[in-house]
């Protein structure tokens, strides 16, 4: 008897921390919890959403602005304590965190100073382990806060692209909220989401859109908030959709992301996204999210409206193809894709689809040019018609292709299955071409391409789906530099690979030559790293591409701006491998220096205030391949 009542009130507890806290966060919620963190009751815009795509990430928070400059107090949201700071010269800059009683934490980033006694505590840290970078957390009731007040100034530090503030509301978990759901009246939204194009992609070599394999492309015409096409699109087979469009906000410039994304075919719903938690570590499937290949050719940021393989995003719902259409001939669908933002704006676009016939022919073809392409598992091979000669794929045995299509009167199109065999050369007529497939690398292991220039190591993570390889060298004569392709730029990494590089040539100075991206014009893109073992060079990149050995033996430049007892201030920047390390000392003593490597500005902050700089002034600066540059001047 005794046991059962002791279980019936473990029941009630969990209950209780259940329940009543489920209800608390909805209270929170509808009671405003949460107070705007920049001028509170003003109306104000925002230049960015949670959920919206950028580059590599998913937005995490708004980016509130702050009328152009720094200096605004930032204002604690809700009562709670100080978890965590940090200062950083990239990222979030500087950013605190606050932990409130329901368990979640807003966080305030890019900010430029620090207030209250948190400011101190910081800066005496960084004094007492000599760094200006530092990532610090609190216990509760150490540095406690109430609703309202001010906690710091808003800035433009870390990698912030021009004042404002970044405000993030995250659960207990640490998973980013959508903070826009908390009902700040400062932010009005009465602006539907904005359709741009369409694209639809074929999934499989079966597929066809208007006759053909590949990615097409429309333009949408808008009618009041809906948008349409004036035809049909004629589609077959496995077909992909995917959506490039933005949100609005009231008053503002700026293109925001959209939340909720729901595709239906003939009243069916196949597809729906829901962009309001997601956990950082899955941030790097965007680039599954997105179509990849059209962002780094374009620069567009289409969302697939599909689940493609190695997507581990887990806020979709879809049919059991997993969004995808299967047209068959002879039918006919409408095709509706809704978009609403945080504040219910609703848009929308319908589309009429067609299944059509297929319409391939044998055909015997030859060009002296023959372009490729490679669309997920397939290698796509155009022709243009010359005279009668068939197409052999080197695979490594001789495969004849005598199946294509045709794209107009003068072009054929053949498709390969890269899994039945990776090719190495193909030969039409009295044209030949070696290709530079190396191999097929399968994701969720971890493998080593070996070659005689190269050698590539994939993790387990590295990939997202299987990719066939291309790996090369060149010596550019004109240039006067190796040239190692690693990979096709076009597919994305998950994670890092290692890379090892077996140069030719001679580097007198191996401990001043590093990796850098290289383009195809021969421009430097930025510095890779590089460690020399036995001749060899390696280094770890998440990005495929071209790549290069380069020798960096000048120093980094010192320009004294300010020298005196109230202030020290550099610019200091290097040209080719980047800044890996500065140091201040007055009379021997470590200096803090902020630095802002935007405007290549660093910049004093005493620990005593009230103590005068006097003596020798010592800078150090050294970078990425040991350079070292040094400046001392004295203050009197």
């Amino acid at each position: 008897m005794r046991s059962s009542k002791v279980a019936y009130l473990l029941f009630l507890v969990c209950f209780n921390h259940v329940v009543l806290g489920q209800l608390s966060e909805d209270l929170d919620l509808a009671e405003n919890y949460y107070l705007f963190p920049i001028k509170p009751g003003v109306r104000n815009t925002l230049a960015g959403t949670m959920g919206e795509l950028r580059s590599t990430h998913f937005h995490s928070g708004i980016d509130i602005r702050t009328e152009g400059r720094i200096g605004l107090a930032v204002h604690a949201a809700a009562t709670g304590y100080i978890s965590r700071a940090s200062i950083s010269p990239t990222g979030y800059g500087n950013a605190l965190y606050i932990m409130h009683p329901n368990g979640q934490t807003t966080v305030y980033a890019h900010l430029d100073k620090f207030k209250g006694p948190v400011a101190d505590y910081v800066r005496q840290e960084q004094y007492r382990r000599k760094s200006p970078k530092i990532n610090l957390y609190f216990r509760a009731g150490q540095f406690p806060v109430n609703k309202g007040d001010t906690i710091a100034l808003s800035g433009n530090s870390g990698s912030s692209g021009g004042p404002h503030l970044h405000f993030d509301l995250r659960d207990k978990y640490q998973r980013p909220l959508n903070p826009l759901s908390y009902g700040f009246s400062e932010i009005q939204d009465h602006i539907p989401p904005v359709a741009q194009k369409i694209a639809v992609k074929t999934m499989d070599m079966n597929g066809r859109i208007e006759g053909q394999f590949g990615r097409k492309e429309y333009t949408l015409r808008r009618t009041g908030n809906n948008y349409v096409l004036d035809r049909p699109i004629h589609l077959s087979g496995l077909i992909g959709v995917e959506l490039l469009a933005h949100d609005k906000l009231d008053n503002a410039r700026f293109r925001c992301g959209i939340n909720t994304i729901q595709m239906e075919l003939d009243g069916e719903r196949i597809f729906h996204q829901q962009i309001d938690k997601f956990a950082f570590s899955e941030q790097r499937n965007i680039l599954a999210h997105m179509n990849y290949h059209v962002l780094s050719t374009t620069g567009n940021r289409f969302h697939k409206l599909y689940i493609d393989d190695g997507n581990k995003l887990k806020f979709y719902t879809t049919n059991n193809l997993k969004g995808k259409l299967k047209i068959v001939p002879g039918s006919k669908h409408e095709l509706k894709i809704s978009m609403k933002d945080t504040y219910g704006n609703n848009s929308y676009i319908t589309l009429q689809l067609i299944g059509e016939e297929r319409t391939d022919v044998t055909l015997k073809t030859a060009q002296n040019k023959i372009p490729l392409q490679v669309i997920d598992n397939t290698l796509m091979v155009s022709a243009r018609v010359k005279d009668s000669s068939q197409l052999i794929l080197y695979a490594p045995q001789p495969k004849i292709i005598d199946q294509a299509y045709s794209t107009d009167a003068s072009q054929q199109v053949y498709l390969w299955d890269l899994r039945k065999g990776v090719p190495t050369s193909i030969e039409k007529g009295d044209f030949y071409k070696s290709l530079n497939f190396k191999d097929m690398i399968p994701s969720g292991s971890a493998y080593t391409f070996y070659s005689e220039k190269a050698d590539i190591e994939f993790y387990k993570r590295s990939l997202f789906d299987t990719i066939y390889l291309k790996a090369g060298y060149r010596y550019d004569s004109t240039l006067q530099k190796e040239v190692f392709e690693i990979g096709d730029p076009t597919n994305p990494l998950r994670s890092n690979i290692n890379v090892i590089l077996k140069p030719t040539q001679n580097y007198a100075k191996p401990g001043k030559a590093g990796v850098f991206g290289i383009s195809s014009s021969g421009e430097l893109l930025g510095f890779a790293g590089g460690s020399w073992n036995n001749g060899k060079i390696s280094f770890k990149t998440r990005n495929f591409g071209q790549y290069t050995i380069a020798m960096d033996t000048i120093p980094p430049m010192i320009t004294p701006i300010a020298v005196n007892a109230n202030s020290i201030k550099f610019k200091i920047n290097d040209e080719l491998s980047g800044l890996k390390k500065y140091e201040c000392s007055v009379n021997n003593t470590w200096v803090l220096m902020h630095y802002d490597y935007k405007r290549s500005l660093i910049w004093s902050e005493k620990l005593d205030k009230s103590k005068p700089f006097t003596g020798e002034v010592k800078l150090k600066v050294t970078d990425n391949v040991n350079n070292v540059t040094e400046y001392s001047t004295k203050i009197e």
